[in-house]
């Protein structure tokens, strides 16, 4: 093929040249030329036709564009139908979105209240603020929605009426203590709320609920669309657009006698997938923290660890966050938590 390619080089320098000397667009603007270069960018290099008559219509070879690519034959004239230079985008650098990151985090807390979880729950409560607050310093310029929601391991015998099933959000306290209102009129707390007020009226569950402990099962319940939609317990908590923060605290041993979670024969197939579909496939938009029997289980009642509910925290993988239930103090494992929360959020787009 006859002609020749002009070096990349010379066309950014002749589009520089371009900007200063080119005449100015037409008083209507329209700038629409079929011989401008296309504004894709998919071209890496220009071919300009070596044809002695003179440039056919429509190759703008010539003229204000200063590319000096003048075929043979041309007069160099400008050509009164072009418009200004249409300068091709794609060839600069690529810019960052302009909002990267979550903006948003929900935080379900699920509590075993059953009653052997006295201490543990104790535990939790003791630990709350200095993790929201870590949470809420490291996010402060990212970060500005919070939800923040309880459920048990059962079906909530305490809980306001209408809303006692398992996996219904907790608006009061064991011994009948109203925790609402709240503040954006739900059933959870917000970043509205005074959370180191709220979050330990809704985490009161007692320990006199069932021994059969079901805490992942009450999750995957919690995000159900008979519980979600406008007027249901759990309206208005999970948002598509959030990090969603799920943190599991159970002594639920693997008995054979009790067919809950950790029951050997429990069917766990199908855990890990119904978390992320409430999250839309998404496995960047969760984390899990598990206090569950894992090593030390010198608190527990059998003395074992439950192989289900490690399983589960591990399936997420860096996602994961996995702690034993008889930790003195949840501090540590919330602290380390806190870095997998932020990498999760920047990296959400």
């Amino acid at each position: 093929m006859s002609g020749f390619v002009v070096p990349r080089w010379l066309l950014a320098t002749s589009l520089v040249s371009s900007v200063a000397c080119s005449s100015k667009a037409p008083a209507d603007g329209n700038d629409d030329s079929t011989s401008s270069p296309s504004p894709t960018g998919t071209s890496a290099s220009t071919v300009v036709p070596d044809d002695s008559t003179g440039p056919g219509p429509g190759t703008g070879d010539s003229g204000p564009s200063g590319t000096g690519t003048t075929s043979p034959g041309t007069t160099g004239a400008p050509d009164p139908t072009m418009g200004p230079p249409i300068f091709d985008v794609n060839s600069l650098p690529d810019s960052p979105p302009f909002d990267m990151g979550c903006r948003k985090v929900d935080f379900l807390f699920v509590i075993d209240n059953s009653g052997s979880m006295g201490a543990q729950q104790a535990q939790l409560l003791a630990s709350f603020n200095g993790f929201i607050t870590a949470i809420q310093a490291s996010l402060e310029d990212t970060v500005d929605s919070y939800h923040v929601g309880v459920i048990t391991s059962d079906a909530y015998s305490y809980n306001a009426p209408g809303c006692t099933t398992i996996g219904d959000l907790v608006t009061q306290t064991q011994n009948g203590g109203n925790c609402t209102p709240f503040a954006e009129g739900f059933r959870f707390a917000t970043e509205q709320d005074d959370l180191m007020a709220k979050f330990p009226c809704m985490a009161n569950v007692g320990a006199s609920g069932s021994p059969i402990e079901q805490p992942v099962t009450a999750t995957i319940a919690s995000f159900d669309p008979s519980k979600t939609g406008p007027g249901d317990c759990n309206y208005g908590f999970l948002r598509d657009d959030a990090i969603l923060v799920l943190v599991i605290v159970t002594d639920d041993p693997p008995y054979d006698f009790d067919m809950d979670d950790a029951h050997p024969n429990a069917d766990t197939s199908g855990w890990h997938q119904a978390i992320l579909d409430a999250k839309n496939g998404d496995p960047e938009a969760v984390v899990v923290i598990g206090f569950v029997p894992y090593d030390d289980t010198s608190c527990t009642f059998m003395n074992l660890e439950s192989p289900n509910l490690i399983d589960f925290v591990m399936s997420f993988g860096d996602q994961g966050v996995l702690a034993s239930i008889c930790e003195a103090d949840f501090g540590p494992t919330f602290s380390s938590a806190v870095q997998t929360i932020v990498t999760s959020c920047e990296g959400m787009e």
